[in-house]
Order: C-alpha cells, then structure tokens, then sequence
C-alpha cells in the first residue's frame, strides 16, 4: 500500500453522522468517553434527518404505555418486537424533553399548549411538529452537533468504512478511506456503534447516500438481519420532492385517479386514503394495472389550518415551493401528479433492547436497527433514532468499561482494506452499471409492491447473473468512483438479501404482499438473514407472543380488502 495510512484512536466509533449516531456520540461523550463520529458524507451534512420535517412521535407523561403498544402491536400486524417497542416508547419523552431543553422548538398553540398530528387513524401515536414546518430537520441538526461540541466529540468526514474489524471475535474497530484521495483509515476503537442507514437503491435525489454498507458492514461481521423483505417505498410528486404526506393526508388532502375518484376507499371504505402510505401504493399499483392511472394528489381539499401548518417557510421544501410558484404551481390549491417510488430497505440488524447484536464490541442503532416491518408513521424515525441512538451509546460505554477487548492489528486491517483498493484505476465496469442493474432488478411491480413468488424468482435469477459476471468486473477510476464502488458492492447484496427474505416470507403482512399468498399465517414470523460462509442464509423465527404482554386481537391489513392473484377481492 503506497500511501502511509492515518491512524485514529477512540474508546467508541460512532460510524453515521445522523440523528442516531449524533445521539449515541452525546450520550458516550456525557459519559466522559472519548467519541470519534465517521462519516462518508460532509462533516456537517447531519445524514437524512437534516431533510426531514423534525417531527417526532412521543409518549406523553399522561399516556399509559399499554395504549400505544396495542396500537402499534395492531398497525404492524403483530410483527413487531414488544420490549423494543416498549423501550423505544418509554425513553421518547426524556429524549422530547432534552431536546426542547436544548432549544428545539415544537409547536405550541396560543395557550402553549403542544400541537400534534394523529398518525394513521390511530389515537395515541401521534407526532409533534416543529415550528415553522420545513426547518426541523436542520435544527435538529444544528442543535445535537452543538451538544457534540459541548462534550468534546471529534468527527470525521468523507470517509467511506470498507471493513468492520474484529480481533479475538470482538469488534475493535474500522478501516477505510478518504473518498477524495484514498488515504487510507485505520479506526481503533474498544466499541463500534453503527448508525449507518442500513441501505437502499438511490432512486431519489433525497436519499441518494443509503445504498446498503450497513448491512453489508454487519453481515460481514457476524450479526444477524431481520425484516430484509419488507421495502419502503413512498409516494412521491412525478416532477419534484415534497415531505410531509403523512401530516397532509390527516388534514385531507386525497389521492385521486384518473376518473377524479378517491380510489383509497375501494380498497378501504373506513380509512381511505389516510394510511401508511405502503397501502395507498399498493392500491395505486392496481389502478395503474386497471387503466385508471396516472394518479394525482389532491391538496386543494385541506382545512385552512392544514395550509397553514403544512406550508414550508424553510429550507429544500421552500425552495422547491418558490420554484414550483414561479412556474404557476400552487401545491396547496390544486392537484399534482404523483408515483410509488422506491427509497430503502426497512430491514436491520437484529438487536435487543440495548442496542447489542450479538457480536461482542458492535452496536447498532437509529434506521441500522430493525424495528419497522414495512409500514411506517410521520414523525417515527425521529423518535426511533433519538432513543436507540442514546441507548446504544449508553451501551457501549458501559461494556467498553467492563470488556473492552483486544487491540486492532493494524497489520490485518490494512489487508482487508487492500480488497477494495487495489481496484482503484483500473479498467473494467463502472459502478453506476451496477448500481442501474439493481435498480431495473428490484423495481418491477411483481418483485416491489404486488410481489409474486414468479417475479421474485426471476429477479434472483437476474441478480445472480449480475453477481456472476459483471460484479467482479467492477473497478473504479478515482477514489470518488470507489466509494461509490462500495456502495454498488453493498446494494448488490441488499437486493439479495431483499429477494430471499421477500421469497421466504410467503404471507401478507404489514408492507409485505404476495399476490400469490394474499393471506396472513396464523402465527406470527421473523425472517432472519445470516452469514453462513460468505453466503446470505434465511431462516425463520417465531414471535415469541407468549411472552409479550399484548395479545394480537385485531390487524391492520384487514381493514383492506385487495384482490388476489385471480383478481377477486375479499371485502374489506
């Protein structure tokens, strides 16, 4: 290796930049730990929650925990790990507080008293929303970088991590590199906290930086994955980006087909189109099969005071809104073209309530964690990556203190990290072919949203063709094209780990449908994805309900009817 390598020492390694790893740098640093936060984007970036609204979902002090659990064990069709949910609810109002002490300002209204938006027709899970809207995010932002500041946190930029390294079975650390001259990275560290995304297929100029390291870091090392199947897709403007559907849809706006109709309620009479927004793409897949496409979405049909909420008065949105009124869009008062589009994977690392993964020395937290199986509520994130994000670096502190393992080899990480550069300037496949591969694999209707074991079968076949003969071709010309090197490496195996968890899952359930297993099993499944000698292995686990203390009494999905393989529906 030509260039001499930097060398960077820390008691934890926070890998993401995000809200969850902002929180797990805060909360080790005010512990007195000393905290090294990588990223592969800019320093200050902030990751996807710099692009969100701020919005967050709390248990308030007057709420009992029992409520919101039965609705969340309802909502995800009893596919959701109760003493996660339970843990992730309890600690939501303390994270609340600590930020509204920190001079996050949630709406008040002109008694003081907090403002929030129901989510999904449920009673108790609702978020509060930053005010002015469409400055959240970056706030939010701002005001956990100040605190990182506050307890001596150092950060990193524009590294890309290539290798978790473990020694005597115990994570100790990173190696990667400088995306703008190949320096090469060696992290020690005594704990590693990912709070990277886990991955997605950069379909979106929103979310264009997820792309599958995080599953691809903790499937090389050992940890186990869990809700690989289920995707998040989202609709979105045919022409532009907008956020806050999940806030509209409550104050009413509608999605409309073709013949102006408000289709939703075909599907489902009670709930129409106030839904996760997996329901409404699924019923403007079949509309689309119908002739009644395209879709639109229709905001002129809002309450005055949902203009007023929902009206952005900072940052992308504003811009977005200036630009769309200079060309004659009024986005509050008229109907724009809309379309299913595909962001992430819901998946993540299968993790307990503290944040550990199985791999002594790895922690996970925030969108790296698997809670959600592929429905998903406004404001959700935010309450998930503040609390786990806490926890985890909570968690490593403590363990570091009481197992803090063997030292990085410095000699074994600077050969891992060869496998990747010595495929700088070579000659071969770019990796924006593979990337394009991925997408044109996973996006067809049969294989995303009205899956069939047909479709999904094809779709493996395809990808093992890609991993067979094109991906060992992969090169790249700078060191900018070998970060994106390794994100087309780690999205080629997202997609397959997508494809045979989706494929093993043969049910509908929460996001997850089957046209040709339209029905739900009667017990509950956890599809599990592991390393087993390189290769992704899928194994079934039951929800332990005899444990957990709500039982499922009623399921979301059967508030819908959609018709099967044949074309029939069941009544809703």
């Amino acid at each position: 290796m030509a260039t001499k390598p930097i060398t960077y020492d820390c008691d934890i390694l926070v890998i993401g930049g995000g809200f969850s790893g902002s929180w797990a740098a805060i909360r080790a640093g005010q512990l007195g730990k000393k905290v090294l936060v990588i990223d592969k984007g800019p320093r200050d970036w902030g990751g996807l929650g710099m692009e969100s609204g701020g919005d967050m979902i709390v248990m308030m002090p007057e709420y009992q925990v029992e409520d919101l659990l039965e609705e969340l064990v309802y909502y995800f069709d009893a596919l959701c790990d109760q003493e996660q949910l339970k843990t992730i609810l309890e600690a939501s109002y303390h994270r609340f507080c600590d930020l509204e002490s920190w001079g996050h300002k949630f709406a008040r209204d002109a008694q003081g008293k907090l403002m929030s938006i129901p989510q999904r027709g449920l009673k108790y899970m609702r978020y509060y929303f930053y005010h002015p809207y469409g400055q959240g995010g970056i706030h939010t932002t701002f005001t956990l970088q100040r605190k990182m500041r506050e307890y001596g946190v150092r950060r990193l930029s524009n590294v890309e991590i290539t290798d978790l390294i473990k020694q005597d079975g115990h994570v100790c650390g990173a190696v990667g590199f400088h995306a703008r001259g190949a320096t090469p990275c060696i992290l020690r560290a005594k704990s590693v906290v990912m709070c990277t995304h886990v991955g997605g297929w950069k379909q979106s100029y929103l979310s264009n930086t997820c792309a599958g390291e995080g599953a691809a870091l903790a499937f090389a090392a050992g940890a186990r994955l869990r809700n690989m199947e289920f995707l998040q897709d989202w609709n979105v403007p045919v022409q532009f980006a907008w956020e806050g559907q999940t806030g509209m849809l409550p104050y009413g706006a509608r999605f409309l087909n073709k013949e102006g109709e408000d289709f939703m309620l075909r599907y489902s009479p009670e709930r129409g189109a106030k839904v996760d927004p997996h329901y409404n793409i699924r019923g403007m897949a079949l509309e689309a099969r119908e002739g009644r496409a395209p879709i639109w979405f229709d905001t002129s049909s809002m309450s005055e005071e949902g203009v007023k909420v929902m009206t952005p008065t900072f940052g992308w949105m504003l811009l977005n809104a200036e630009k769309l009124e200079q060309q004659g869009i009024d986005f509050f008062h008229m109907k724009t073209q809309w379309m299913p589009q595909l962001h992430y994977s819901f998946g993540g690392v299968d993790g307990d309530t503290r944040g550990r993964t199985g791999v002594p020395g790895l922690f996970v937290a925030g969108r790296a964690l698997s809670v959600n199986t592929g429905v998903y509520m406004g404001g959700w994130d935010t309450c998930i990556t503040s609390t786990t994000g806490y926890i985890a670096g909570e968690e490593a502190a403590r363990e570091m203190d009481e197992a803090p393992g063997a030292p990085l080899d410095d000699a074994f990480a600077l050969e891992q990290l060869a496998k990747t550069l010595d495929l700088l300037g070579k000659p071969g496949v770019p990796p924006k072919d593979i990337v394009r591969r991925n997408q044109e694999i996973i996006n067809p209707v049969d294989v995303s949203i009205l899956k069939t074991g047909r479709g999904l079968s094809r779709a493996l076949a395809e990808l093992e063709e890609l991993k067979e003969n094109v991906l060992p071709e992969m090169t790249a010309q700078d060191p900018h094209y070998l970060l994106k090197l390794v994100e087309a490496r780690s999205m080629t195996l997202l997609t397959e780990m997508y494809l045979k968890a989706a494929l093993a899952r043969q049910e509908s359930r929460c996001g997850h449908f089957r046209e040709d297993f339209p029905k739900r099993r009667e017990m509950p499944e956890w599809m599990i994805v592991e390393n087993a000698d390189g290769q992704v292995h899928v194994s079934k686990r039951p929800v332990p309900l005899e444990k957990y203390p709500v039982q499922p009494r009623r399921y979301y999905m059967d508030d819908f009817a959609w018709p099967d393989a044949a074309g029939v529906r069941a009544p809703a």
